[in-house]
């Protein structure tokens, strides 16, 4: 999934060299590779498709004929229909493995393990680039993670996913052996009214959605411009080190921010993170030299995953039904919106997009700290 959803940063560099784009096609491009996404999530969020093995398995080969399918033409509406279908799956892939990690797993490095593999394929599709960006052209880039995405997803097809996780609510994971006449699915009382836990459920579902859609706005324009925004420094090729380094700090993250997590709590764990994050976006802004983006990469690549489990992670926690999906599909709506605004005013000054999208994580910050407190997360 890492490498379907975001070989095109490291790639789009020398696409935009060699097919002659402005800054608008990419961006447009992106943009319906995250309404694919979007439509992915919401799909699963609405109860339409089940997220079974054999959806996360036809997904796995949706993907990996789209990295293929990139290098068939360079027509633009070959390319949006692709990517468009590629974040389909992505999605699905997503939700399929999120959704089965338990909140309140006895080993938590477990979930760890699965966000690393986000890094992984970005770490992989730097490398791809790297390597191979100085004999290969930009079609055959894509094949290439194409054919490394094929043997991934072999390794993958048989992986054992656990059945679907019984949702819990944060009284019932503190006290499993008590009994208890409220089921998640129960959010009104005999007379029909909305019981006070549910209230506050939604209030803070409410601020947490709300929160990962600025989120979603926010972290990506980072992660499709930073490369962009370091080609100028290092080249077209070399600029995919700045990906490798956001791969490995991304793969690194989760296991850490987990261990931060339940060191200090969530609430202090997420600001921490956030801050990071935001400092990040700004440090880009001034990447007029190789060590700057290079922290600002390992910054992003630290952070943004990092944020997103522990979202997610309290979604569940408060006992929503498919909360994954949920979240990750106003997430998703972020990630639309963030590229089209980019696209729309400021495809030609890619500095001014980083102040956004660090105004817009901020945001982020604010509101995920008030649905975390609101959900009565661990402090």
């Amino acid at each position: 999934m890492g490498m379907g959803r975001f070989f095109y940063t490291p790639a789009l560099p020398l696409m935009v060299a060699a097919l002659h784009w402005s800054s608008a096609p990419g961006a447009w491009i992106a943009t319906l590779n995250y309404v694919g996404y979007f439509i992915g999530t919401l799909v699963i969020a609405r109860g339409w498709v089940q997220p079974n093995r054999f959806v996360y398995r036809l997904s796995l080969v949706v993907s990996t004929i789209g990295l293929a399918a990139v290098a068939l033409t360079p027509n633009l509406i070959w390319q949006g229909s692709i990517r468009t279908i590629a974040g389909f799956a992505s999605g699905l892939i997503f939700v399929c493995v999120t959704q089965r990690i338990p909140a309140n797993s006895r080993r938590p490095r477990d979930g760890g393990i699965s966000y690393g593999g986000v890094g992984l394929g970005i770490l992989v599709s730097g490398t791809i680039v790297l390597v191979a960006g100085g004999f290969a052209d930009w079609r055959q880039l894509w094949l290439i993670c194409a054919a490394v995405s094929a043997v991934f997803s072999l390794i993958a097809w048989n992986w054992p996913i656990p059945a679907r996780i019984a949702v819990h609510t944060p009284a019932q994971a503190a006290h499993p052996s008590e009994p208890t006449d409220r089921s998640p699915t129960q959010s009104t009382d005999r007379t029909g009214a909305a019981t006070p836990f549910e209230t506050s459920r939604r209030r803070a579902m409410a601020f947490l959605s709300t929160g990962y859609f600025f989120q979603g706005g926010g972290y990506i324009i980072i992660g499709t411009y930073l490369v962009v925004l370091a080609e100028p420094v290092f080249g077209g090729t070399a600029a995919a080190s700045t990906w490798m380094i956001a791969g490995i700090a991304t793969a690194v993250s989760p296991l850490t921010w987990s261990a931060v997590a339940a060191r200090i709590g969530t609430v202090k764990a997420l600001t921490v993170c956030y801050s990071l994050q935001v400092f990040g976006a700004l440090l880009a802004v001034f990447g007029e030299t190789p060590i700057v983006l290079i922290i600002a990469a390992a910054l992003f690549g630290f952070t943004f995953i990092g944020a997103v489990m522990m979202t997610i992670g309290v979604g569940t926690q408060m006992g929503v039904a498919n909360a994954s999906a949920k979240l990750t599909s106003w997430y998703s709506i972020g990630q639309i919106i963030g590229p089209a605004i980019v696209a729309a005013a400021l495809s030609d000054r890619i500095a001014l997009a980083f102040i956004a999208s660090a105004i817009a994580l901020a945001v982020a910050m604010a509101l995920t700290l008030i649905g975390v407190i609101a959900g009565n997360i661990n402090r």
